[in-house]
């Protein structure tokens, strides 16, 4: 009942595209959707957040909902597609798979950038991670609107089958915190990812992440994305930590 009374909250007004996106949706997905509001909701940002009852609605939650649905389908995929496999590699390749820049990628391949409405420069949705966020919450529309076995066939035959190359994947080490995380425990050191500022600049947030080991600064990078801002301060601490060893 509760669930209800929300979607019932969050009706968009109809308009006379609903009929061309309903379409567009159902192309995307394979299924009829049911709840259009959802997946307006899906494509608005928080820099264009609307207002129900005073409260803003963004995509943030349905962002929060998908990042979880789409991390189980993709656990569970690698699962069974690699039994003797551990946990470590089942961990690296989901992380691979559903990092910010690949999620940002697939975004922009299904035309999501193009459905996107925030009140950001073309510069800064392509620094932020606002494409891929909607690519999460477009997830959760379909999975709060349909259930979690028809997302997961949707995800399967829609995306891991035609956008997903895992082999490619498999042969390509571009998880920098893993890898740092990694070295990390095999030497015995505390890693810590330090938030040093996050600065609002107009509709968006620039993050300043520094890297510190055993209580040591190491690199500091920033980023429009915290995911980025961390990815590329690891990068940078592990090229830093190779010059060290010599």
């Amino acid at each position: 009942m509760a669930l209800k009374k929300l979607l019932s909250q969050l009706r968009f007004k109809k308009t006379k595209s609903d009929k061309d996106f309903k379409a567009w949706i159902k192309t995307t997905i394979g299924f009829t959707p049911k709840n259009l509001a959802l997946y307006h909701q899906a494509f608005l940002h928080s820099s264009a957040a609307a207002k129900r009852d005073g409260n803003p609605i963004s995509n943030e939650r349905l962002e929060f909902l998908g990042d979880a649905v789409l991390g189980a389908v993709i656990a569970e995929h690698l699962f069974n597609i690699y039994p003797y496999k551990d946990e470590g590699f089942l961990t690296q390749l989901r992380s691979k798979i559903v990092n910010g820049q690949n999620l940002k990628e697939l975004s922009i391949k299904f035309g999501f950038n193009a459905q996107l409405k925030a009140n950001l420069t073309k510069d800064e949705k392509l620094k932020s991670s606002a494409y891929g966020d909607v690519f999460e919450a477009f997830i959760g529309a379909v999975y709060l609107d349909l259930g979690y076995e028809k997302t997961k066939k949707f995800i399967s035959s829609k995306i891991i089958k035609y956008h997903i190359d895992i082999n490619v994947l498999v042969n390509t080490d571009s998880d920098y915190k893993s890898q740092l995380q990694i070295h990390c425990q095999k030497n015995k050191l505390i890693l810590e990812y330090k938030l040093l500022s996050e600065e609002k600049q107009g509709a968006n947030k620039l993050y300043v992440i520094q890297v510190i080991i055993n209580d040591k600064p190491y690199i500091t990078f920033e980023n429009f994305s915290k995911r980025v801002a961390e990815q590329k301060a690891a990068q940078l601490t592990l090229e830093e930590l190779q010059k060290e060893i010599g």
